[in-house]
């Protein structure tokens, strides 16, 4: 059975409340698949994170039903959307947890929750008569023929976030990282074939580092505070790509065969190196330290071949060195780059 057969079977769409399908899960009438516990730690992050100013969107879900009546189905097995429901039921539990808390920011959160959670209403698409083979072959092409969206679209449309819409605002606006180049599609590069510094995945990491003053290495944390504007932190980390371009030509800084420092984890580490500890004081402050740490670098030997770099952990490949993106060699590599200089 293909998916165009499929569809081809009658169908409806209706509409619940969270409340509603909640309530059918709990009484028997709603059938769900197993669920990915990551996946539906995600959403609820993503519910918590957005609750309070009500900027939250579930696609509608997908549903099988046996026979459909004139009224809703009482019985639905759901196809697409088991991980939006398993956090959805959490989400509920979570709420009233919250709402009877001591602490007044937690129960705003509560009372908000439990609102989401009893107003809310999702769409469903409603499937009738197919067989359980059937089932499983949508679930299948549901889950894995739909193009996921591009890291580029996710940054330059999910205005929500302040990092996203600084990491777009420094990739459209700075000249000399354009030349330097930034992978746009793929969230890491393959050295040393491409030449480009680094994906735009790695350049959000690098703007995650001047807005949290943490060492970025992985993840990024969505829950940071910041001390600056959002210009303020656009100036500064413009700043800082000047003075890293002063040190290696834009146009040749990504290509390995010319410089160590198209090796991502020297780039995090430069980045670190330069914002450690600073992340509380003003723009100008930030600026001037900034400069003059980056100037201290201005002697160091860039080239891949240079043996400082065996010093650090990494692997040799074909010639060429990679350093492991771990704390630990971030955290040596920091330690070096502040000697330098002196």
């Amino acid at each position: 059975m293909i998916i165009s057969d499929i569809f081809s079977k009658r169908q409806t769409i209706a509409t619940y409340t969270i409340q509603e399908l909640l309530t059918l899960i709990k009484n028997g009438q709603m059938k769900l698949r197993e669920v990915n516990k990551l996946h539906v730690r995600a959403i609820k992050k993503y519910i918590v994170e957005n609750v309070l100013n009500e900027q939250i969107y579930f696609p509608p879900m997908v549903a099988s039903v046996k026979s459909i009546g004139n009224n809703k189905p009482l019985e639905l097995s759901i196809i697409d959307g088991n991980q939006r429901l398993k956090a959805l039921g959490q989400m509920e539990e979570m709420g009233y947890r919250a709402a009877n808390s001591d602490q007044e920011e937690d129960m705003k959160i509560g009372y908000k929750l439990l609102q989401f959670v009893q107003n809310t209403e999702v769409i469903i698409q409603i499937f009738d008569g197919l067989t359980k083979e059937e089932e499983d072959q949508l679930y299948i092409d549901l889950n894995t023929k739909g193009k996921k969206v591009a890291l580029s679209k996710r940054i330059a449309f999910d205005s929500r976030k302040e990092l996203n819409n600084i990491t777009n605002t420094i990739l459209k606006s700075n000249k000399q990282l354009k030349l330097a180049g930034v992978e746009i599609e793929k969230r890491a590069l393959i050295k040393p074939a491409n030449k480009k510094l680094l994906s735009l995945s790695q350049l959000r990491q690098v703007v995650a580092i001047f807005l949290t003053g943490k060492m970025v290495y992985r993840t990024i944390d969505d829950r940071y505070e910041t001390y600056m504007e959002a210009k303020d932190y656009i100036n500064l980390i413009n700043h800082w790509f000047n003075e890293l371009f002063n040190l290696y030509p834009p146009e040749k800084i990504g290509d390995m065969n010319e410089s160590m420092l198209a090796n991502n984890t020297l780039l995090v580490s430069i980045a670190y190196y330069a914002n450690k500890d600073l992340e509380k004081n003003s723009l100008e402050e930030r600026k001037r330290e900034l400069g003059k740490r980056m100037r201290k670098l201005s002697n160091v030997d860039w080239n891949r071949l240079n043996p400082i770099w065996s010093d650090f952990k990494g692997i040799k490949r074909k010639g060429y060195y990679y350093l492991d993106h771990d704390k630990e060699n971030i955290e040596m590599l920091v330690n070096w780059l502040g000697q330098q200089g002196r």
